[in-house]
């Protein structure tokens, strides 16, 4: 039950974020979204250790460019579209584990991760780009 709320309210970004778009600028959505997300975590900033803080600002760093990414090309694209191609994170993690990790991750050495990638590959396009 927890699992479907979650994914409804991951279903609203796009949308939302496109009439948001809207109303305001892109970088002005981005950034509204990024200081209700640090007013609402920021409680938790006191209790991660020291030696965490270095990862925790790259990775970040990297959600925030992906927002601003979708935020930007939301300005242009339908959010069908926009949803589509951010999806394609499952593609891109296991690839990114092979070229930083230097693990393996053939068909035959992580059938199970490139068959859920497919999958849910599949499952959005369906959802999102066939009408």
């Amino acid at each position: 039950l927890i699992l479907a709320l979650v994914s409804i309210l991951y279903a609203t970004n796009f949308p939302l974020g496109s009439l948001m778009n809207d109303a305001l600028p892109a970088s002005a959505a981005t950034s509204s979204r990024m200081v209700l997300a640090s007013l609402v975590l920021s409680p938790f900033l006191f209790r991660l250790k020291p030696s965490l803080r270095r990862e925790v600002l790259l990775g970040g760093s990297f959600v925030s460019m992906g927002y601003v990414s979708q935020s930007l090309a939301l300005v242009d694209t339908s959010p069908a579209l926009v949803s589509f191609l951010g999806s394609a994170t499952v593609l891109v993690c296991p690839l990114l584990q092979w070229l930083v990790d230097k693990r393996p991750m053939g068909w035959k050495d992580a059938p199970q991760t490139w068959m859920a990638a497919c999958l849910c590959l599949c499952g959005v396009a369906a959802l999102e780009l066939f009408g």
